[in-house]
């Protein structure tokens, strides 16, 4: 059986790949942005001298970095409303949200990590000299060590952002209409794969190229 160039282009072209797309990046965008903020509390913790505050956080960082991706989205899916039935009937409880949680959970994870290591990065001289100003320590951290553990976290922080939206692929299993949902939708309606699996390719390398080539503008400014 031929590569059919009319249903590759056919299927590049298709409304529903389309907006499958855009699900898939307005949930890696909406995940990343929420994260961030979610995994700063993680991070601090982790760099805490207090126990109370540093094994809970470990604790968190090494379940959802050890479990896959997939397993996640299915618990969340499929069993939080076993352990909470009121979920069955609301009617926010959709696909999406579903995807969100699973992957803000494992995300700030992987986040908390990279912004452990940005702010270990910043010596204690700066916390100090803010202090020696007359800021506060809230205001320290907000003004002087958070930016520069930004230029740090930066690179790592757009690679886990790509990372993110090629893991958005898994969310098909719980029928969230993304890229694969659409894609294998289509393959079992047509039982052609070729043409349908290579139009999800050429999706996923422009828009992750397009953050590549981002994060190497990133990286060149920030030296």
């Amino acid at each position: 059986m031929s590569f059919d160039v009319g249903l590759f282009a056919s299927a590049l072209l298709s409304p529903a790949m389309l907006r499958g797309a855009a699900v898939a990046l307005i949930l890696s965008l909406m995940v990343f942005a929420v994260s961030f903020f979610l995994c700063l509390p993680v991070a601090l913790a982790l760099n805490s001298k207090r126990k109370a505050q540093k094994l809970p956080a470990q604790l968190y960082v090494w379940v959802f970095r050890a479990a896959p991706v997939i397993l996640i989205l299915l618990v969340v899916w499929n069993g939080a409303p076993q352990v909470v039935p009121a979920l069955l009937k609301a009617n926010w409880f959709i696909p999406f949200v579903a995807a969100a949680v699973s992957f803000v959970l494992v995300s700030v994870a992987y986040m908390a990590e990279i912004m452990k290591a940005a702010l270990l990065a910043i010596g204690p001289g700066q916390g100090e000299a803010a202090k020696a100003l007359g800021l506060g320590r809230l205001q320290a951290f907000r003004l002087v060590i958070m930016p520069q553990a930004l230029r740090v976290a930066l690179p790592p922080l757009v690679n886990e952002f790509i990372n993110l939206l090629k893991a958005t692929s898994l969310a098909y299993v719980i029928s969230l209409r993304e890229i694969m949902a659409v894609v294998n939708d289509a393959i079992a309606a047509s039982f052609r794969f070729v043409e349908w699996y290579c139009a999800a390719l050429v999706y996923y390398l422009v828009i992750v190229s397009v953050f590549m080539l981002f994060q190497s503008w990133l990286a060149k400014r920030l030296k």
